[in-house]
């Protein structure tokens, strides 16, 4: 598109500069050509008795126009020739860099695409990774566990009962097995929630938000409306890790005291809000990592983000996610 613009502003300006150069040698040609005829004119009209010396400086005054004409009429050809050559020189040139630039600008866009979808592609993966450690955890790391704690109780339901100091010992291991099995657990449910899976979107982020508030006294609060269940997985995984990691931050930065947290379904979109009461940052200077991966996420699914912070007013973060598309997508695949 560019280039093409490119070529008619070019050739707009050529064909105006050969109408200009065009019309400025005809006209001058044209006052030539009176001037000429004037001059016969005047040499007709002079009296008879200066009539040769009249008739002599007339063709004297026509030779010199006429070499005048010849002149200009050379002079206005070397200009044509010399403004074409200049002309196309200045087009080859500029269409040259109109291509190259279009070339690159194409590089850069798919560069960009590959970038977008190999990020998109790193997400999956790191979500299917994190499932499958979340299930190894609870199902191998859990059990096994759960199963030394079961063995300690019957090793304690047989221990000899005057034998204070094995006791003890037994009371302290199974101490560190069931807190093992807690810091297992944790581990598991902050990879990949079970509930989201099983229970859906709205009973993880609630869990999510009594688990910050009991780890930090963070009062979190989360009020849905109209949240269907059969959320598509990637929507229900984009809004769960935009949660978790806004969380991260109001613990980590923004040293805030209450967060809300709103999630809202209408018009085949899905909203996102939260909102803290912590010392806000400057959005527009500041962005981490964790910010760019949230946009990231919504703009993988279609959506918008938005983030609104002041120093001194807090932070709000906003997600919209189009859900129309994906469950097309999902019924046709279904279908």
């Amino acid at each position: 598109m560019a280039r093409a613009t490119t070529q008619l502003v070019l050739l707009a300006g050529f064909g105006s500069l050969l109408a200009m150069m065009f019309f400025a040698g005809i006209d001058s040609i044209g006052v030539l050509r009176k001037i000429e005829n004037r001059s016969q004119q005047i040499a007709k009209d002079t009296g008879a008795q200066r009539a040769g010396e009249t008739g002599q400086s007339g063709e004297a005054l026509a030779q010199s126009f006429n070499q005048f004409r010849k002149r200009l009429v050379a002079v206005l050809a070397i200009t044509m020739a010399l403004g074409l050559g200049l002309t196309a020189m200045t087009t080859y040139y500029v269409v040259g860099m109109a291509r190259r630039a279009d070339v690159r600008l194409r590089e850069v866009e798919r560069a960009r695409r590959e970038l977008k979808e190999f990020s998109a592609r790193l997400v999956q993966i790191q979500e299917q990774e994190r499932r499958t450690l979340s299930r190894e955890l609870h199902d191998e790391v859990g059990q096994s566990l759960s199963a030394l704690l079961m063995e300690i109780g019957n090793l304690g339901a047989v221990a000899p009962r005057g034998n204070t100091e094995f006791r003890e010992h037994l009371a302290s291991i199974k101490q560190l097995a069931e807190n093992s099995v807690k810091v297992v657990r944790n581990m598991a449910l902050l990879l990949r929630p079970s509930m989201l899976d099983d229970l859906g979107l709205v009973p993880a982020l609630q869990w999510q938000a009594r688990e910050t508030t009991k780890r930090t006294g963070m009062e979190v609060t989360v009020t849905a409306d109209n949240v269907p269940d059969d959320l598509p997985e990637e929507h229900k995984t984009c809004i769960y890790r935009v949660v978790q990691e806004a969380l991260h931050n109001c613990t980590s930065h923004a040293e805030a005291r209450n967060v809300r947290i709103a999630v809202l379904y209408a018009q085949d979109k899905l909203l996102l809000s939260v909102e803290d009461d912590g010392k806000g940052f400057d959005g527009t200077q500041v962005r981490g990592m964790g910010l760019l991966g949230i946009e990231e996420r919504a703009a993988h699914l279609g959506g918008t983000f938005v983030l609104d912070s002041r120093p001194g007013h807090g932070t709000s973060l906003k997600i919209e996610l189009p859900l129309a598309e994906a469950e097309c997508k999902s019924g046709e695949a279904s279908a």
